[in-house]
């Protein structure tokens, strides 16, 4: 199809509307998406928001991308559409499976690359699509099940009457849904998007889940309240936490749970990539082997995937000793996007995000009134009011579901339990000096900040509360002790100096957290049981939940949205 003639006929079919969805199953250099978004800037009557969805087997890298599409553009005289081409090469993704998004134009424009096997990535898309450019006549039946009422096809054909040249000529035709969808209109995930006047959310929780909502919310345009207990208090929850790390994870059979991970670590570092240093160091990080209990070949595990090497690659020990800048005495998996980052710091970064308000008070139970939530303090005080409430508050958010007579019995957020760990600091000098990256396997060990290294953690079930204890100390020692390679480290220190930071962890069955719409009480959605991935998953959670209530492809396929979705 000729790009031009395309992106005419669909430019052509979104006069004024709020949100306009376009798929293309057949990606290719990117140069349909380019014209379109040409053609998006030229309008006067373009649509406040543009997506695009592109489906391909496999990404090219940048150099290659870039040269093809320079070299096209020369061909038809498509310089014009160079700055789009050079914002699109800052942000390519690799060349991961999976579903991959770009944000252009202070969002008013994404691009979602489905990666993988075409049939498979269609199937696995939630999205309602208005116009469709289809290349394979047999993805016709899958295209129906993603269609809006009103959805075409974009149909080409040439004409020897229009010139010598045989011109293409472009038509949309009404795709017609000749089987029900298993998308349903009543989907609480693909609704159309909340009006603009109407685009007002509570948030509860301002930990790394509720931060991560908010401020997808607020880049969205979304006038947002976060309600915490703590917030601006000494006594919040990372006050005191001086380090985490931002790590992926792999399975071999690459399950839900490593899709997930992968997913929420890409969407993290696009969204939080300008951070300084202070509060996001890209330090990479090192799975060790493990050296006993129940032994998984990591080499293997990575052959089996085939990863690039810029997300994941496989270490001899001496390769992650240089690394790590200290003698390991075995390989891993090194994952080189992998980060440290400032707890405290990165929450006070999203608090700041333009329309976003803090507000001190504390969430007892929710209570409806005409179509707006209200929440509620113990003594029945209205704290906040909005359309639209996102619980985040780990496992407070079952109190709040509970104490609203919200919270069904079979729910996946019913069995989300409390389960207390702590974190130690020590000197780096008595690591000598630290690694230069994130050490991982049982347990971790941080690159130093301001002289001390985070080692961690423990596990607690069935802890009455979360303190800083000496058993824990030894126990974390003894874990970066077997991780760097330093026999009896906790001779070698002194215990009663050593300082950390004590938390809670909200963790589900199967370690997978409860992200989506609470479906018998419209306008509710929750954001909780993130266990020990708080970091990885809340802007995923964030995108998800904002990408829906604004009509958006949603960022994960849906076999992972269902196994997150509390009903």
């Amino acid at each position: 199809m000729n790009n031009a003639c395309v992106a005419d006929a669909l430019s052509q079919s979104w006069s004024s509307v709020q949100s306009f969805t376009v798929l293309d199953d057949d990606f290719k250099d990117g140069l349909l998406f380019l014209t379109l978004w040409d053609a998006w800037r030229k309008s006067t009557s373009r649509p406040k928001r543009l997506h695009v969805i592109g489906l391909l087997p496999g990404l090219p890298d940048r150099v290659g991308l870039q040269n093809a599409v320079r070299a096209s553009l020369k061909g038809f005289g498509g310089e014009q559409l160079l700055p789009q081409l050079e914002s699109m090469l800052e942000v390519w993704p690799l060349n991961l499976p999976g579903l991959h998004r770009m944000e252009f134009e202070a969002g008013a424009i994404t691009l979602t690359l489905g990666v993988g096997p075409i049939e498979v990535v269609l199937n696995r898309l939630r999205a309602r699509v208005d116009r469709f450019v289809l290349r394979h006549a047999s993805l016709l039946p899958q295209a129906r099940l993603l269609a809006t009422d009103g959805a075409q096809l974009c149909m080409s054909d040439q004409s020897a009457e229009l010139s010598a040249k045989h011109a293409v000529v472009c038509t949309l035709v009404p795709i017609t849904r000749a089987q029900p969808s298993v998308v349903t209109s009543d989907d609480p995930w693909l609704q159309s998007p909340v009006a603009f006047g109407a685009q007002h959310a509570l948030v509860v929780g301002a930990g790394f889940a509720g931060m991560g909502v908010a401020q997808s919310l607020a880049i969205r345009g979304w006038r947002v309240t976060v309600i915490d207990a703590n917030w601006g208090q000494h006594t919040s929850a990372h006050q005191q936490h001086a380090a985490a790390a931002l790590t992926p994870m792999v399975s071999k059979d690459d399950n839900i749970r490593a899709r997930l991970s992968r997913a929420g670590s890409l969407r993290a570092q696009s969204r939080w990539g300008a951070l300084p240093e202070s509060v996001l160091l890209r330090c990479g990080a090192i799975q060790l082997q493990r050296g006993q209990g129940r032994i998984v070949d990591l080499r293997s595990v990575l052959d089996a995937l085939q990863f690039p090497s810029q997300w994941a690659q496989f270490v001899s020990a001496e390769q992650a000793s240089e690394l790590a800048g200290m003698s390991l005495g075995r390989g891993g998996i090194y994952f080189p996007t992998a980060a440290r980052v400032h707890p405290q710091g990165l929450l006070n970064a999203l608090s700041t995000t333009p329309g976003i308000d803090m507000l001190h008070g504390q969430a007892d139970r929710l209570a409806n009134t005409s179509g707006v939530w209200q929440v509620l303090d113990a003594s029945g005080k209205v704290v906040a009011s909005a359309p639209h409430v996102v619980l985040a508050g780990g496992v407070h958010t079952q109190t709040v579901l509970k104490q609203s007579g919200l919270l069904k019995e079979r729910a996946r957020l019913a069995s989300m339990h409390a389960l207390g760990g702590e974190v130690s600091f020590i000197p780096a000098a008595d690591l000598a000096g630290g690694p230069r990256c994130i050490v991982a396997g049982d347990g971790y060990v941080l690159p130093q900040q301001e002289g001390h290294c985070v080692i961690g953690s423990t596990y607690a079930h069935a802890a009455q509360e979360v303190l800083v204890t000496q058993e824990g100390l030894v126990a974390n020692l003894k874990r970066a002790s077997g991780l760097l390679n330093i026999p009896e480290l906790s001779g070698r220190v002194n215990v009663d100096a050593l300082g950390g930071w004590a938390g809670w962890r909200a963790v589900l069955p199967g370690r997978l957290p409860a992200i989506g719409p609470v479906l018998h009480a419209p306008g509710v959605w929750v954001a909780c049981g993130f266990a020990s991935r708080g970091l990885t998953w809340a802007t995923l959670a964030g995108d998800l939940i904002a990408g829906a209530l604004n009509g958006e492809p949603l960022v994960v396929e849906n076999d992972i949205i269902e196994a997150i979705s509390d009903n």
